[in-house]
């Protein structure tokens, strides 16, 4: 065999997987349907503004991607720590204390939040850090029978049902498509411990910056676009157009759904059974930026049919032409109002927060992902591949098999190269 490896699927988990072959002396070629890289980690350009597909940041803090990218050279703009929290018409901010006393204490004397939840919030901090430095966080690691999910951790820690209502349901809602907060504590607490360590940032070329940067890190021709797959086989690529590919070793590294529909039926397990999140976001052109700061707006309203709110470019250059701005509107899981109508209760609702200045933002781009983000419960989570290796020759990596994040995605690639080359 001319290759020892082919890799389906050139999301982040892929190109990870493949540059830890490619270092190590194998030959390897990924193949990807659509037309560029990325998978889900992808921008679009309308009117000369930079639209990402969905509401996406990058956590400085992540231990793999400090391992396997140079993020000098991606140009990070960062988010002011802590967020607005919107309710009653009202925007009332919640600041880190370590990084922003003064703002902390504001939040205090607003009545954002109580001196009681502050104080556990500090804990809460105080073990999610620990945690992680002492490399005990579990968001990778296989789920204990007796997990816990978020709400129960937050209960269990004492937290009022306001504060969890106004700031942990908006803000993790949002970064894991499910205000139930029935994701994992073990993925909430390595979340927040990274929030805590580092800044949500965004790429000056938009989120596609991290896989392109990865991918210009393997050989030239290594990567086949518009290339799309039948199915896979211990050693053997069927390509949608009937080719076939061969090599030493076939590796999976699609998302859950898309790796299910390329497995045979014994070879699915339980990732036939992993259920997936969708998520919508609205990109607004708009004159200038409906705020004073870089800063993640979120809703603790009932009724409307915002999520949250960010201006990427008041994060970092490039994301809108001079004298403009693009507003990224992020949209509940749980709105029932009608499609046709979504544009302007968008823009009524923020009209609450922000003034009438927003019923002259532009619209550009609607994006729909059905499959954005992989059930993190502590059920599911205890259902995911345990291994890399699941048949002879036969291989899979992506975030449904970690955690579901751009860190879970480039470990999960990262860990699949190792066993690979494991195997000699």
């Amino acid at each position: 065999m001319n290759t020892d490896t082919i890799i389906v699927g050139a999301g982040l988990a892929g190109l990870a997987c493949a540059r830890g072959l490619a270092r190590a002396g194998r030959q390897v070629i990924v193949v990807e349907a659509a037309d560029r890289v990325g998978g889900r980690v992808a921008t679009d350009t309308v009117d000369g503004f930079r639209i990402d597909r969905g509401f996406q940041v990058y956590l400085d803090a992540y231990p793999e991607g400090r391992r396997q990218l140079d993020l000098a050279a991606l140009g990070l703009g960062c988010f002011e720590p802590g967020a607005l929290v919107a309710e009653s018409g009202r925007l009332r901010s919640v600041s880190d204390p370590w990084r922003r006393p003064l703002a902390a204490v504001g939040s205090i004397l607003t009545g954002s939040v109580g001196i009681a939840d502050g104080l556990r919030t500090a804990r809460l901090r105080s073990d999610c850090v620990r945690a992680v430095r002492g490399g005990t966080a579990g968001s990778n690691g296989t789920s204990p029978a007796v997990e816990r999910s978020t709400r129960e951790e937050l209960n269990a820690r004492g937290f009022s049902e306001g504060f969890i209502r106004r700031f942990f349901e908006p803000f993790f809602g949002g970064v894991f498509l499910e205000r139930q907060l029935n994701t994992s504590a073990a993925v909430f607490e390595f979340t927040f411990a990274m929030f805590a360590l580092g800044r949500a940032c965004l790429p000056r070329g938009g989120m596609e910056a991290i896989p392109k940067q990865l991918a210009a890190g393997l050989p030239a021709g290594a990567i086949l676009l518009d290339t799309a797959v039948r199915q896979v086989k211990p050693g053997l690529v069927v390509l949608a157009d009937g080719r076939e590919l061969a090599a030493k070793n076939i590796v999976v590294a699609t998302e859950g759904s898309a790796a299910t529909a390329l497995l045979t039926e014994g070879q699915r397990g339980t990732v036939a059974s992993r259920e997936w999140k969708a998520t919508r976001m609205v990109a607004f052109a708009a004159t200038r930026s409906p705020l004073s700061s870089p800063t993640v707006v979120v809703s603790a309203e009932e009724g409307g049919p915002i999520d949250n709110v960010t201006v990427p470019s008041d994060v970092v250059g490039g994301y809108a032409p001079p004298g403009a701005a693009v507003v990224y509107v992020s949209i509940r899981q749980d709105w029932q109002g009608d499609d046709g109508d979504l544009h302007d209760a968008v823009r009524r609702q923020a009209a609450g927060w922000f003034g009438q200045s927003t019923h002259a933002w532009r619209h550009l781009k609607t994006v729909r992902i059905d499959h954005a983000l992989p059930d993190e419960s502590p059920a599911a989570r205890r259902g995911r591949v345990a291994a890399p290796q699941f048949a002879p020759g036969l291989f899979i990596c992506g975030d449904h098999c970690t955690t579901a994040s751009i860190n879970g995605a480039l470990a999960s690639g990262r860990s699949c190269a190792e066993a690979v080359l494991a195997l000699g």
